[in-house]
């Protein structure tokens, strides 16, 4: 069974099991209500005769004016009966007998004499209650009808109404692939429904802007990794296409030995890209630590440029080896891009972040590095011939993100670039 139709039974449902509780409960209070003033009638009528009754030598009697009163008190439905103590009709009707009490409602009221008590006695058939609820009940039961054949037409337009957006969605997950999410529902007003449409249309741009990135990543790997394939290619071919001396072969592996490391560091690289989805944040990490083993490798490393570690300590909640890998990935970028100097490393704490601070001597970010070299592949003419992969720097920021942090980059007031990323603190 559809969705919409299960609006409509339901709607139709509800409406039904309203319209059977409400005639239920209206019929009761009725028909309470009419007895009530029925035995309220009988009553008033039952003490109005006790008025009229008079008292002659001990006994009830009605003169031919108490008679032409009484007559005007009751109507044709309305019965009673003036009884002596022992039971003897002084004026009025007979009472119904014990058969035939149960189809009628009686009102009493006792006249007090002087001699004794006599006894007023009113009557009325109820059978008037059973039309009237009869006719009640028919009443309900065709607006009820009326009602229900209303909700039953109207309920469908109502689902309609309600689940048009929803199906246009489910239209539009259907017809979107991986090659065109650009379609979007655009659906107007500010209702729950417009807004669920509004969240599904920004997760598509979402999408959009996902799948557009792993595009372009996908094109830049092909791209970084087609050039040493390409490489090796060539020299394997080349030295396959006749004998050559062992010098030439020589030089034919360096050049393949070379371009496999080369691609042995991309794939590692690439492999940090991805790191974040694996991260576990369950230990307690000391920053300064970290910074300081990194600052030992990189002396290790280089003769041409010194390596200053500054700060104070600081704890955070990560992965030790994912933010070490991040700091060597920075300071590492620095070594190659700074020039000659000092690369000074500098950790701070304040109450919520734990900074890094990573600075160089060279010349400096420029206008497009700034915007852009925290992107994968991303490397500027001038950096090309020094080689590299262009992943460092987005490998840092794709840890740190990873982390609850940031990356910035910046240029120092006196020159030199300055990485800093913050670290939620411990």
């Amino acid at each position: 069974m559809s969705f919409r139709r299960r609006i409509a039974l339901s709607v139709v449902a509800l409406l039904a099991a309203g319209c059977i509780l409400f005639s239920a409960i209206s019929l009761a209070v009725l028909d309470r209500t009419l007895r009530t003033q029925s035995d309220a009638k009988l009553n008033t009528f039952a003490l109005a005769v006790g008025q009229i009754v008079d008292n002659h030598d001990g006994h009830l009697s009605l003169d031919a004016d108490d008679k032409s009163q009484i007559a005007m008190l009751h109507g044709p439905e309305e019965h009673f009966a003036v009884l002596e103590p022992d039971g003897r009709v002084v004026f009025g009707e007979a009472p119904p007998d014990a058969a035939q009490r149960s189809g009628y409602r009686f009102a009493r009221t006792t006249h007090i004499h002087e001699n004794g008590r006599g006894t007023i006695l009113t009557w009325q058939s109820d059978r008037w209650l059973a039309d009237v609820r009869r006719a009640s009940l028919l009443t309900f039961a065709i607006v009820s009808a009326i009602l229900i054949a209303a909700a039953a037409l109207l309920s469908r337009a109502l689902a309609n109404a309600l689940l048009d957006p929803v199906e246009r969605v489910a239209q539009l997950a259907e017809q979107i692939e991986a090659r065109d999410l650009s379609r979007r529902i655009e659906a107007q007003g500010n209702d729950e429904l417009s807004r669920f449409c509004a969240s599904f249309d920004r997760m598509l741009d979402r999408l959009e802007a996902s799948f557009e990135t792993e595009r372009r990543f996908v094109a830049d790997a092909s791209h970084e990794l087609r050039t040493p394939l390409a490489i090796i290619r060539a020299e394997t071919d080349l030295a396959m296409r006749r004998p050559r001396q062992p010098e030439e072969y020589c030089s034919a592996l360096a050049s393949i030995h070379g371009e496999t490391a080369r691609l042995e560091l991309l794939v590692d690289d690439l492999l940090d890209t991805m790191r974040d989805r694996a991260i576990e944040l369950n230990e307690r990490v000391d920053v300064a630590a970290v910074v300081n083993r990194v600052a030992g490798r990189m002396r290790a490393a280089t003769r041409e440029m010194q390596v200053a570690v500054a700060g104070q300590a600081a704890l955070v909640r990560g992965h030790g080896a994912s933010l070490e890998r991040a700091t060597s990935a920075v300071v590492h970028n620095a070594i190659t891009h700074g020039g000659a100097g000092t690369i000074g490393i500098h950790v701070g704490v304040d109450k919520a972040w734990v900074r890094i601070d990573v600075k160089d001597d060279g010349p400096g970010f420029a206008a497009e590095a700034l915007a852009n070299a925290t992107e994968r592949f991303w490397r500027a003419d001038s950096a090309r011939s020094r080689g590299g992969t262009g992943l460092g720097l987005s490998i840092a920021r794709v840890l740190i993100e990873a982390h609850g942090g940031q990356l910035c980059l910046a240029n120092a007031p006196g020159g030199g670039a300055v990485v800093s990323f913050f670290l939620p603190a411990n």
